[in-house]
């Protein structure tokens, strides 16, 4: 549900206001609706964003950073705020450049790797004893043997078609076999040698750096950003104030949850502030705050994943819910992928932080459902349990819900198709309840006919069509739902667009014809999807469980069982991956399209963020 809000509007004396406002942000429940414009044109507001982005941007790093030295004893940063987040900066920018500096030094280091450790002491007192040593490098087809007594040649190495040879000649001399010498770096290979352990040195500094503090560091960061936001806060109440009476009085607008009157009230009248409460109006911005069981609770970031709904609409998030839940079971569909999760959910129950601990509910849920669905189906681990010979099944594989049990019962069509088919019609129809009691919040009954016509008109044309196919004759029971069926089409007819003449009322009512023929029609055929889904998980679990036994079927059961076992859990484990995204994308779209289309949700809310102490 949507919890009531008030309209808070706040008179204050220009003196009082900036001690006023610590106080609405002590107490946490007033939302004060930004303005876009002067905020986009506040330099400190912008700057402070800026600053909040960096920190974010640091906290990823930080969090991405591959750590080396794992075995490190946790240590505080005795650094806060700017400074800090200037350090985390600066040992970044250390890596960065060290990265840019190590990659240059390396290629220096590979132009001395051909020759080996070279001697240059020794060069140097052969030179002082009148002989000169020069360096060359060419492709190795073009070394002429000749050179070898013309010039002193020696050859040193070859790498990749390249010969590296040095010739020896008297100093002065300057005969040379026509190629440019080799060209060195202007630094010794010791040299770059010890800048590149200087190098690892700075590196091993910044990773025992981020090993020792990186708890301490993100914390001290997400303090500094929650300070920062707090000036955000307070700046885009200061966008949002108004200035009266030439300066002398602030005035403001928020919002607070109605149960939140006498708390609030109280605490304004110590105040030397004006205030007065109002109940929304079509034309205010009001915020959404959602407030559901423990149930619909976990479905919350479904909704919010595609938008919170406006203040006068309808909460959808207990409505879906049931419906998500269900057809996440029918395309993952098997029970042992189904028990996988609710496991994995339970070991990473405790692990995970509170705040995501709903998340891991919801999951857990979901492969309860998948579960349900898997042993109704009897599908368990690709195998179709209807199918097998044990003889612990015999007494209920005749109950499965599969099309070996029922097709012959459902004209050849299977079973879980048909009610794949069925769920859907059922959240179409209960869509267009929603969207008339929706009508009926914002703009009175008479804006609801229309569409309770065609719901519930729907759902008698099908009652009347199953009898028919039934061949049962209940007069008295046909008499009824033509009855029905005629006040329908006549509210479909003449009662869609009220106010207007009846011409418009009819055009209106041959349009939505059109759109509902054309639209039911694709709506439904999208919930095979569901039936689709967990086909196809169940085939291709099947598949692999039959590769694991085909392929060994000549090996002893001494060697085979791990063959076996390797080909059930890469083939499970990329069946499982599959499957699950499948299963958690398709209901999202059946909710977001098929059952947000027929509910007319139009959604937009902005969410409920009280002006509050973000360092408590």
């Amino acid at each position: 549900m949507i919890v009531p809000m008030l309209k808070l509007s706040l008179l204050v004396f220009h003196e009082d206001y900036q001690q006023f406002l610590e106080k609405l942000r002590d107490m946490g429940v007033v939302h004060i609706n930004a303005n876009v414009e002067r905020s986009a044109t506040d330099e400190l507001l912008q700057e402070k964003l800026r600053l909040a982005k960096r920190i974010d941007e640091l906290i990823r790093a930080i969090d991405a950073y591959p750590v080396k030295n794992e075995n490190v004893e946790p240590a505080q940063v005795s650094l806060g705020g700017e400074e800090l987040m200037n350090q985390v900066e600066a040992n970044f920018k250390s890596l960065e450049l060290s990265d840019g500096e190590r990659q240059s030094i390396q290629k220096d280091l590979s132009l001395y790797a051909p020759w080996g450790e070279i001697p240059v002491e020794r060069i140097a007192k052969l030179k002082d004893s009148g002989w000169d040593m020069q360096f060359y490098s060419i492709p190795e087809r073009m070394f002429n043997e000749e050179w070898v007594e013309q010039y002193n040649a020696v050859k040193v190495s070859t790498d990749r078609g390249n010969l590296y040879f040095v010739t020896i000649q008297p100093v002065g001399s300057n005969p040379t076999p026509g190629i440019e010498q080799y060209l060195f770096p202007e630094k010794s290979e010791a040299e770059l040698k010890a800048e590149l352990k200087a190098i690892d040195k700075v590196c091993n500094d910044v990773d025992l750096y981020f090993a020792a503090g990186k708890a301490s560091i993100k914390a001290g960061l997400k303090e500094y950003q929650q300070q920062i936001y707090g000036v955000t806060d307070m700046c885009k109440v200061q966008d949002a104030t108004e200035a009266i009476l030439d300066g002398k009085v602030k005035y403001v607008v928020g919002w607070i949850p109605e149960e939140k009157r006498e708390s609030i009230s109280a605490e304004l009248d110590k105040s030397s502030v004006s205030y007065e409460f109002a109940q929304p109006t079509p034309d205010d911005d009001v915020p959404v705050q959602l407030r559901n069981n423990k149930f619909a609770r976990l479905f919350e970031p479904i909704t919010e994943m595609f938008a919170l709904p406006k203040y006068d609409e309808i909460d959808s998030t207990p409505l879906f819910a049931p419906f998500f839940m269900l057809f996440f079971g029918l395309c993952l569909g098997d029970g042992g992928y189904g028990l996988i999760i609710c496991l994995l959910g339970a070991i990473f129950m405790k692990k995970v932080p509170e705040k995501m601990r709903g998340m891991v509910k919801l999951i857990m849920l979901l492969g309860a459902s998948t579960v349900v669905v898997g042993i109704l189906t009897g599908a368990f681990f690709g195998m179709a349990l209807d199918s097998v010979t044990w003889p612990w099944l015999k007494g209920v594989k005749e109950y499965f819900i599969t099309a070996n049990n029922y097709k012959d019962d459902l004209g050849g069509y299977d079973p879980m198709m048909v009610f794949a088919v069925i769920i859907g019609l059922i959240q179409i129809f209960f869509g267009m309840f929603v969207s008339a009691a929706k009508a009926i919040k914002q703009f009175g009954i008479k804006y609801a006919w229309s569409t309770l016509g065609w719901a519930i008109g729907l759902m008698t044309g099908a009652a009347i069509g199953v009898l028919s196919a039934l061949n049962v004759e209940i007069p008295a029971l046909q008499y009824t739902l033509y009855s029905i069926l005629g006040v329908c089409v006549f509210a479909i007819m003449f009662l869609n667009s009220p106010g207007k003449n009846i011409f418009v009322n009819v055009g209106s009512s041959l349009w939505s014809a059109y759109n509902m023929a054309t639209g039911l029609l694709g709506d439904t055929l999208s919930y095979i999807r569901l039936f689709a889904l967990g086909l196809t998980g169940s085939i291709l679990g099947s598949v692999f469980n039959s590769l694991a036994l085909d392929l060994t079927a000549d090996m002893t059961w001494a060697v085979r069982w791990l063959p076996m076992l390797l080909i059930l859990l890469f083939g499970h484990t990329i069946n499982f991956g599959i499957n699950m995204i499948g299963a958690f994308v398709h209901p999202l779209r059946l909710t977001f399209v098929e059952f947000y289309k027929n509910s007319n949700f139009e959604g937009g809310g902005k969410a409920y963020a009280p002006l509050k102490n973000r360092t408590k």
